[in-house]
């Protein structure tokens, strides 16, 4: 492998080897059919996605799967993040605070949150203040860019794409491709609002994976190329939660 850490000749090599290890998912179907959590699990460790469940495990709640799922995001995000150019860091890095967002955004809302959010690092403080006070708790965390969005009722989401869009350095043609796969990521988001109940997720996600790798194909040495490869984690990581989370909320299903 060529390059030198934080450039994207280091990164490139490093983020194709790992998709050319898990391309189809070897095992997938079989990994689908197992009844319990350890057995899902097993299979999943015989799998190129075993780096992300070393730290699961079979004993665990949904809740606290879905934790450590969320920080093995986190993880994925800034080693992704340090092969990049110092310049393009920062706007990585801020990649790894999206699943945070549908809980900030019942939070904006007046809704309940999730029950996680009152143990979390980050959030704990924020949940527990008034509605009057959250804005100015959250100022005091790394997610402070979204504290007006929360204190004013407004889209969380928006508000983490408007200051992500900040974080971009200088760099056209960096910013056509970033902004292809926004557009892409607003399709396939309404298009799981909008998909028949008969359809599932993983077939509704497949254009999005699709448009995800040819993306990464087309934009080499590009922090294009790193999102989008950030982007099939995600969906590999969403495939886990989901599967994980629905073994250890259920009995095993009668063979």
């Amino acid at each position: 492998m060529t390059g030198v850490r934080g450039s994207f000749g280091y990164a490139q090599p490093r983020m194709q080897a790992r998709l050319g290890r898990q391309a189809g998912v070897p095992g997938l179907p079989q990994m689908r059919e197992a009844r319990t959590l350890t057995a899902y699990l097993q299979q999943v460790r015989n799998s190129p996605w075993s780096r992300h469940v070393a730290r699961l495990a079979p004993e665990m709640e949904a809740h606290d799967l879905e934790r450590r799922l969320r920080e093995e995001w986190r993880t994925a995000v800034e080693e992704v993040a340090r092969w990049q150019p110092r310049e393009w860091q920062a706007a990585l890095h801020w990649l790894g605070w999206l699943p945070w967002l549908p809980a900030l955004q019942k939070l904006a809302r007046g809704g309940r949150t999730p029950a996680w959010t009152r143990e979390d690092e980050v959030l704990a403080r924020v949940v527990a203040a008034t509605p009057e006070t959250r804005a100015e708790r959250l100022e005091a965390t790394p997610l402070y860019p979204l504290r007006h969005a929360v204190a004013g009722h407004g889209d969380v989401a928006a508000a983490w794409l408007a200051h992500w869009r900040r974080l971009w350095p200088p760099d056209a043609v960096a910013h056509a491709g970033l902004e292809a796969l926004i557009a892409a990521t607003h399709g396939a988001v309404r298009q799981l609002a909008s998909d028949d109940a008969t359809r599932t997720t993983d077939l509704a996600l497949r254009p999005y994976e699709h448009a995800l790798r040819r993306s990464f194909r087309r934009h080499p040495l590009s922090v294009t190329a790193a999102v989008a490869y950030l982007g099939l984690v995600a969906l590999d990581l969403l495939e886990l939660r989901g599967a994980a989370s629905v073994r250890a909320a259920l009995p095993a299903i009668p063979a």
